[in-house]
């Protein structure tokens, strides 16, 4: 009973610090999201102000004036960092991005789904 109680502690002990673990290293990696990017075949931007603890992100987009980001997350899945903008504006009824970093080449790469031409077009994003 009494190893029982030891092995369990040690167990939970063990579970929580590599939980918290993975947890700082994936906070760490959303953190280089920060900062402006520009897509070079038009000049339109993607400012990230803050990645936030619960995956939302603090951002502005702009063609070249500003276009309301609806919503932004970022999520880790398979060890690559997604990222999800949507845009609602005059022209942007829902068009969004969904990108993946790749921190070898610092750049966003995925798709723009352009919801008024029902088109999606491949796209990348380099820092500025």
């Amino acid at each position: 009973m009494r190893y029982t109680i030891i092995f369990t502690l040690l167990f939970l002990s063990l579970f929580i610090f590599i939980h918290d673990g993975q947890s700082q290293s994936a906070k760490a990696t959303h953190k280089e999201l920060i900062g402006r990017w520009v897509r070079p075949d038009g000049g339109y931007t993607l400012l990230i102000k803050a990645v936030n603890d619960d995956g939302s992100i603090d951002a502005e987009y702009f063609n070249p004036n500003p276009i309301n980001v609806s919503k932004a997350q970022v999520s880790t899945e398979s060890g690559k960092t997604n990222i999800f903008v949507e845009l609602r504006d005059v022209g942007y009824p829902g068009s969004y991005y969904t990108l993946v970093y790749d921190p070898d080449s610092d750049r966003l790469a995925g798709v723009y789904h352009h919801l008024v031409l029902k088109q999606n077009f491949d796209v990348y994003f380099v820092r500025k």
